[in-house]
């Protein structure tokens, strides 16, 4: 998969974009596919648009399913295991820092998890185990950057921005 990084603030990543969006079946619920000229920029699961707009302001809109289609069905049928092998380009807008962190969660295979604690370790960032959970939980390209694989030290709370059932049926359909 061919990810290209882009370094940008949340506030100014939308600026200067159109991005393409359209909402499709999923094994888990709905995903909400965004794409740029680049690539899949966003997947969002069981959310609306107000949460891609949010996400991206600045940036002009046009909702295509038909547009989104072929990067939608590639996604649910590489997942969980080959979504390394996406032809579609993933684009990430964001800090050196949380660019850092998501590259690493792309190493993270399917059916295996890791600790915050082990991706600051792995970046050599070791003190910084706050703001790697800070970056997972701005990753917006959620299932392909996988940041439900990552989990807490201590395994009790699960913490997901698109709600722990979402984090917990990922992992379960992973056999994680």
């Amino acid at each position: 998969m061919k990810v290209i990084p882009h370094l940008a603030s949340r506030a100014a990543r939308g600026k200067n974009l159109t991005i393409c969006y359209g909402i499709h079946d999923f094994p888990v619920g709905k995903i909400l596919v965004a794409l740029t000229a680049e690539g899949i920029c966003w997947l969002g699961i069981n959310c609306t648009e107000a949460t891609l707009r949010d996400n991206w302001k600045g940036a002009e809109f046009v909702e295509d399913a038909k547009v989104t289609a072929r990067a939608a069905r590639e996604i649910a049928r590489r997942w969980p295991e080959k979504l390394g092998q996406l032809s579609i380009p993933v684009v990430l807008y964001g800090t050196a820092f949380q660019l850092k962190v998501w590259k690493e969660l792309l190493k993270i295979k399917s059916g295996s998890t890791v600790t915050y604690e082990q991706i600051a370790q792995k970046i050599g960032s070791p003190k910084a185990v706050r703001a790697v959970g800070s970056a997972v939980g701005k990753n917006t390209v959620s299932i392909v950057v996988p940041c439900h694989r990552v989990v807490n030290k201590a395994s009790g709370k699960v913490n997901y921005g698109w709600g722990p059932a979402v984090k917990k049926a990922l992992l379960k359909a992973e056999a994680a």
